[in-house]
Order: structure tokens, then sequence, then C-alpha cells
């Protein structure tokens, strides 16, 4: 059975990031042991690369380097410059893990965290991806750390490092592709068993040093670091609201799509008490784990084990939104989440259930000069509001097989090259359904390709109004077009009676105009899930709802399907902070066997996971 990841990041709760150099065997042991107790199966640890790798070098006239040394030691052969002292430490430490039944992640090159770096002193101020000496001694690093401990059972990954796209800024993207290919390489070099694990955050697709792409190509999983205080678009509403509950999962399906490998939430939390409260934390989390685990996810680390209020180092004197991340306080007890935590574990540990992957009903293209992680974020939280799951793709790495696609809220002039343009339209040809909203895209055909032509138009921030299936949409744009139909047929009207989405059959497949930026339009706007902008959703995906053995009409409850060798399951998420009714529908099968919750209601951020008949 695959293991899903639970557990945290962890320093000491003594220490903070000088638990090696202020090493306390008997609190490491009493943390991990208290982890344990509460469900806690791995943890990501960091061997600080000040502490591990403490170099110095001997100069002679001229400040020519003769030799390197470790700082304050004396002169015996240590090709890794690594301090025996700090290994010793470590070997400890894994002794304690495998005592207490922790799994670890162990990220290698740990020079930057919490707000600072942590470089051994020689290197200071150097560029760590380029530099020759620091690549050099990154390398030897892990040669020496990783032949160490390859036999120690309770490691399960490694981990380039913690945020390593923080450590200095990449100059170029070839840069950071070199650079990820030496540390990935050097692991591998010394340890062919184990994942290695990507460790960064804030990765783009285009006109960006740091790719999903590129570290889905040199890496075996990537990470998010999922905290909606610091990634954009992600604090419009409150912390409890839909939006707010379904960034990890966005950001954690998106970057799997695109780079093509597993990922794992890595890092969440809430951040500080000057966000929310501990019962909020609670619930936070609670949604985050059912999500998780029902969208794909490796699994989730908090961030992090301990309090550091306590701690009189930098960080911690000097970044206040550092010190209160705990899952315990001070005095060790446990805060509201950790029952969380043992209820989710119970889950896991009880029912011995592996969800196989949900089922996707359409490829989301994401395009050029756009803003992806907006439109993708947006675009996934409406297809979840109808139980429609989403793959990803990017417009540049070609045009995957399916029988639906979308292309959100196009922009600019390029949108994406003219052979994968070229590769959708047939797919469209031969059956496929395609819908488009424009923000402000250019298509060449356009006629051609959505049956409508565009009269005249302006830029101007503009409200409008549609009534579609009965009901009255509001949106909004920044640039107008006035339209009408050489072929496609009108489905819905705009409160001045101009086309604003329209039905094109092209070949044997339709496709449906949307005349403003849906998802797009939803980024500044606060509750935007509260309303019905999902009903437009709803109305292109008729045909994938109508062939869906469960569905729910509830907005904020969720469905995936889940088929395996021998039998499918259905999950259902709430992703509301109060009681919802689940109002599910069964297209012809019935509950079977039930693994957690209740068909009819759920409690706020639950879920219900059965098999069908």
């Amino acid at each position: 059975m695959k293991e899903f990841m639970l557990g945290c990041n962890y320093w000491a709760s003594n220490a903070g990031t000088e638990m090696w150099r202020e090493w306390d065997k008997n609190v490491v042991e009493e943390d991990l042991k208290r982890l344990s107790e509460y469900g806690v199966t791995h943890a990501r640890v960091f061997p600080n690369w000040r502490d591990f790798q403490p170099i110095i070098p001997i100069m002679t006239s001229g400040n020519n380097i003769i030799e390197y040394r470790l700082k304050d030691e004396a002169l015996e052969h240590n090709p890794y410059y690594l301090s025996e002292e700090m290994l010793d430490r470590f070997d400890v430490f894994c002794d304690l893990c495998d005592k207490y039944n922790i799994k670890l992640i162990v990220g290698l090159i740990t020079g930057w965290m919490s707000g600072r770096t942590f470089v051994p002193e020689f290197l200071a101020g150097r560029d760590l991806f380029c530099d020759t000496t620091a690549l050099i001694l990154q390398q030897k690093f892990i040669a020496g750390f990783v032949r160490r401990f390859k036999n120690r059972s309770c490691i399960c990954a490694w981990d380039l490092g913690n945020e390593c796209n923080c450590l200095t800024r990449a100059k170029s993207r070839e840069i950071a592709q070199n650079w990820t290919s030496i540390i990935s390489n050097a692991i591998r070099a010394n340890d062919h068993t184990r994942p290695v694990i990507s460790g960064m955050h804030g990765l783009g697709m285009e006109n960006e040093c740091w790719t999903l792409q590129d570290q889905g190509f040199y890496t075996d999983m990537v990470t998010t670091h999922p905290y909606p205080y610091w990634v954009e678009h992600c604090s419009k509403d409150y912390f409890l609201d839909y939006r707010t509950m379904m960034h990890a999962t966005s950001q954690t399906k998106l970057y799997s799509d695109i780079s093509g490998r597993p990922c794992l939430v890595e890092e969440i939390g809430t951040m500080s008490p000057t966000i929310c409260n501990d019962q909020c934390g609670a619930l936070f989390l609670r949604a985050n784990l059912y999500s998780a685990y029902i969208n794909g996810s490796e699994g989730l680390l908090w961030w992090c084990a301990n309090e550091q209020s306590n701690l009189t180092t930098v960080p911690y004197t000097t970044n206040m939104c550092e010190v209160e991340l705990g899952m315990f306080f001070e005095d060790g007890t446990p805060k509201p989440l950790m029952k969380e935590f043992c209820e989710f574990a119970d889950f896991l540990n009880t029912t011995k259930l592996e969800l196989p992957k949900a089922q996707e009903d359409a490829v989301c293209i994401l395009t050029q000069e756009q803003d992806q992680w907006g439109v993708a974020y947006m675009s996934f939280c409406l297809a979840r509001q109808i139980d429609v799951n989403l793959r990803f793709a990017y417009a540049d790495d070609g045009i995957p097989d399916a029988d639906v696609y979308m292309l959100p809220s196009i922009n600019g002039i390029h949108v994406m090259p003219a052979e994968n343009y070229k590769k959708l339209q047939e797919k469209v040809k031969n059956g496929a359904r395609l819908y488009i909203s424009n923000d402000d895209g250019f298509l060449s055909g356009f006629k051609a390709l959505t049956g409508v032509e565009i009269v005249d138009g302006n830029f101007k921030n503009t409200q409008g109004e549609i009534t579609l299936d009965g009901e009255k949409i509001e949106f909004t744009r920044r640039r107008n077009a006035l339209l009408q139909s050489v072929g496609a047929d009108t489905v819905a009207k705009d409160q001045n009676g101009d086309i604003a989405i329209s039905s094109f059959k092209l070949g044997a497949g339709e496709v449906v105009y949307v005349n403003f930026p849906l998802e797009r339009m939803l980024l500044d706007k606060n509750r935007a899930f509260d309303d019905n902008k999902h009903k437009v959703y709803e109305y292109f995906f008729k045909k994938e709802l109508a062939g869906k053995k469960v569905v729910s009409k509830n907005p904020k409850v969720s469905v995936t399907t889940h088929v395996g060798e021998d039998k499918t399951y259905i999950a259902v998420m709430s992703y509301s902070k109060n009681k919802e009714k689940t109002e599910l529908e069964f297209n012809g099968c019935r509950a079977d066997e039930i693994f957690i919750g209740n068909l009819d209601e759920l409690e706020p951020f639950s879920a219900v996971i059965f098999s069908i008949k």
C-alpha cells in the first residue's frame, strides 16, 4: 500500500535552527515521542549546511588558498569537510526516529531557512549556483552525508534542500537547471534507491528561472508550500472560505500536472495567530488533510512541529511570523489541530484504503501571457463546484489527448505555438469539445474556430449581466467586443442584447465561446464563489455531468470518482465551515461500503468516502 506521508517539518523545541549546535538528545527524544503519539509518521528535517560543513580556507601570502580545513578541527583527512560531531548527532537522531517509527525526508542543502541564510562562512556572498568552489562543496556535502546515512531505514527520501531557489538569485533558467541537475545527480550517484524531492516553492511555467517543467525533469517529486498568506490571489476571502480552502489542492494538482511528477504538500500552516486563531487553524488542517488525500497528494507536512517563541537567536528574534507556528504550545500541550492529526491518522490506519487516482473530465490548457497560476486556481475552483475534475497542461508543452478542452481567460498576442494550436483545432474537428473565455487574447482564424466575428471593440472596464438557464450571472471585463454570428448559436446575451456566450459546431466537435474573462475576473473579487458563476461551467459540462455515477447539487460539496481494478470509489468533500447536506444524486448505482462519513450530511470540512454498486 502506498503510504500517505502524514507529518511535519521538524526543528528541536529547545533550539530551532540551532538544534545541531545546541544538541540535546533528551529534548529531541521527548519531541519525537510526542509527535508519534499524535499520529505523525513523517518528518522533514534539515542538516544545517553552516553547521555540518564548517569549512575554512588556509591562506598563504597574496591571499592564495593552499588547503581547506574544518573550523577548529585537526588535520585528519576529511574529503567531504563534514563535521564528525554533527554527523554523530544525526546518527543519534536517526536512532530516535527508528525508535518512534518516524520516517525522514532529509533536506540536504539547507542554506536557507525561515527568512535567513545558513551557509558556511567561507561561502557568504558567493553565487551558490555558479561559483565553482560552492558547487564542489555542495557535491562533497551530499556525497559524504548520503554515503554515511543511506543505510538508515528511517530515511525515506532526499530533498534537494529547503526552498533552494531562495539561496541566492539565479540569473537564468539555464543556471537554475544546471544547479538542479548537479545536486540531483550527486544524490543519485550515492543513493539511487530513494526518491529525490524538489523542496522548491513558487515555481512557474514561462519567463521564470525556476520552472515546474524543469523540476519535474530533474527530480522524482515536486512540492508545494501553500501558505495562503504568501501566495498570490489566496487571501481575498476569510481563511475558512471556499477560495482559501481550495488553494493547496489547486496548486498541488497544477504542480503535479505541469511537472509530470507526483506532488507533496511539503509545508503548510496558518503562519501566525495574527492570521487566525487555533480553532480556525484546526479546521484549516482538517480540510487540507482530507482534500490532499482525496485529490492525490503524496502527503501533507505541517509547518512546524514546535513553538519557537522562547528562542533567542535569529530568525526568531527578528521575524515575528516564525515563532508561533508549532503543533504544540510551549509547555508541550497539543494545539487543537493535533486532534485533527489523530483522527486522520486513525482513518488511515483503520481503513487501509488507497484511493485510485481521481478521474479527470477535461484538459485545462494554460496559455502564454496570462496569469497562469491565477487562471488555473479560479478554473479549478469553479470546476470543483460542479464536480468536474481538471487536468492542467501548458500550451507550449503540447496538446494531450482528451475529449474536452478548456482555454480559460486567454490573453496577449501569442497564446500558444501555431503547431499546438493547429493540433487543438484538429482534435475539435475530430469530435472534441472546446471552451474558450477571452480576456484580451488573439486567436488566428477566429471566425472559423468560433463561428462568431468581432464587429468592433474597445478597452473599458465594464460590468454586465447575462441570463443562462434562467439565472442571472454578473460579469466584468476590461476589453469589450461586439460579436455577430457567422454560424454559431447564441447561448446567452448580455443586458444590451449582445452575444455573451455562443456555441459552434466545428466538424464533429463543438466550440463554446465566452465573451468575458470568467476566470481572470474572479481574481480580484471577494467572495467570488458565493454566487452562481459556476453555472457557466455547468452549461459547458452538461454532457460530462450527465454521464457521472454520482454528483452533488450542493456547490460547497465536491465529488470525485476513483475507479480501481475491482471497485469504484466516490469521495465527497465539504469545503464549507458549516454543516452541509450532500445532496447526492445517483445515476444507475447505489452506495455500497462506507469507509468514513455520512451520506446525507457532512460536518465542516469533512468527507464521506464509499464504494458503489
